[in-house]
């Protein structure tokens, strides 16, 4: 039987330079050593004991494994000019591994309050959907008895280029590690709110992370 996971990735604000005039030569994907360096590099001009990036040429963070005061830091360059009661949550996403292999990742654009979509697999007779957020998005559908993942866009290749268009899970084991993934999210969220008061609101995580505004 397959091990299912899901991962909260988010994609921390940095504030970019041009390496002191040096131009990066190709995309991540193909010259991760010179991306991976200078990522930390930018990393770490801004926060503290930051945690690894999901995989060498993508620059997503396990959003379980960030302290508060990096996640502070995260929200105000997040956040900019906008107020909070006005923002949307984090950017980033939920990836999903199976067997210790991560086959598909948040896309560009994608949120964490897409959590909300993701709802939709806890009915065993959920609608096809896609996530309305990140482009490209996978269309998320059922079959039987699995769920059956498309990731297939005919103006818009997926991250990493070599995601299999069609990824296939059991629904049950889907359910239970979305199930895991709701209670591991409720518990950061709980972490999360001692910072409430900074942001003057009741329940940072409502908006940061599950993108619920009253």
């Amino acid at each position: 039987m397959d091990k299912i996971k899901f991962i909260p990735l988010i994609e921390p604000p940095i504030l970019k330079d041009n390496q002191n005039g040096k131009i990066l030569q190709e995309i991540s994907f193909n010259n991760s050593i010179e991306w991976d360096s200078y990522q930390k590099n930018q990393i770490d001009k801004i926060y503290t004991n930051f945690p690894q990036p999901i995989q060498s040429g993508i620059y997503q963070y396990n959003l379980l494994k960030i302290s508060l005061a990096n996640m502070e830091k995260i929200i105000n360059l997040h956040l900019a000019d906008t107020k909070i009661v006005d923002s949307i949550s984090l950017f980033g996403g939920y990836a999903i591994s199976i067997n210790n292999k991560i086959e598909l990742f948040p896309q560009c654009c994608g949120l964490l309050e897409e959590i909300q979509l993701w709802k939709n697999i806890l009915n065993k007779n959920f609608s096809n959907f896609y996530l309305t957020e990140c482009h490209p998005s996978p269309l998320i559908t059922k079959s039987k008895n699995e769920i059956v993942i498309i990731c297939d866009d005919e103006n818009e290749s997926f991250i990493p280029i070599n995601t299999n268009k069609e990824i296939r899970i059991d629904y049950n084991q889907t359910k239970k590690a979305f199930i895991v993934l709701l209670n591991e999210l409720e518990a950061y969220s709980n972490k999360l709110n001692n910072l409430s008061h900074k942001f003057e609101i009741d329940n940072l995580s409502d908006i940061i992370i599950w993108g619920e505004k009253s």
